[in-house]
């Protein structure tokens, strides 16, 4: 008698496969590899994810549920000092050296993204996602949309391109005051645009 399926067996899988990924890349992924990798047949992994791009899918999927919060989150409940806290959560949340390694394989599956023959968009998706919000929250703190736009566009850049600078340089101490202070920049900027309402800005 086959003995009955476990539901949090693919969970499992998982956190072993990310494990297991810390120091390879996506694109020496296979499935034998894998399973050699883990100690188990390449019939599990088929059996519970289908096929390598199915895998990476979920490996992505699971790196990028961090931001579930935020888009779950209505912006209108989101005053400053709960939205600083989002972005210092999400900073403490990639400083840890094992969530760099998640994070360079998240960067190296938006890079493939861009050329592949069925792209995956859910990187374009979550810049989207960050870019929007960003922006609605400050339009309704007060600032006119064409600003708030812009405004949000260097904000998430920003946001992003400081994880890349971890990713790559792995210094921490310097990357995180880079952070604090693209913050300070971020709401200063908020402060003169209410102030002034855009101009000499």
């Amino acid at each position: 008698m086959a003995r009955p399926a476990r539901p949090e067996r693919k969970t499992e899988l998982l956190a072993a496969i990310l494990d297991y990924l810390m120091d390879k890349t996506l694109a020496e992924l296979t499935f034998r590899s894998l399973a050699e990798g883990l100690g188990v047949s390449s019939y599990v992994l088929v059996y519970h994810f289908g096929h390598r791009e199915d895998l990476v899918n979920e490996i992505i999927r699971t790196i990028e549920s961090r931001l579930d919060s935020i888009r779950a989150t209505d912006v209108q409940d989101i005053d400053r000092d709960a939205w600083r806290a989002f972005l210092l959560e999400s900073w403490r949340w990639t400083m840890a050296q094992r969530n760099r390694h998640l994070a360079r394989l998240e960067f190296e599956a938006t890079a493939q993204d861009i050329v592949a023959d069925s792209p995956r968009g859910t990187a374009q998706e979550h810049f989207r996602m960050l870019h929007e919000k960003t922006r609605d929250w400050l339009v309704l703190q007060g600032i006119r949309e064409e600003f708030a736009d812009t405004d949000a566009r260097l904000f998430t850049a920003a946001f992003y391109g400081l994880q890349f600078d971890f990713v790559v340089n792995n210094q921490p101490e310097e990357a995180s005051q880079a952070f604090d202070l693209m913050l300070l920049v971020f709401f200063n900027n908020l402060d003169r645009r209410l102030a002034t309402d855009g101009e000499h800005i």
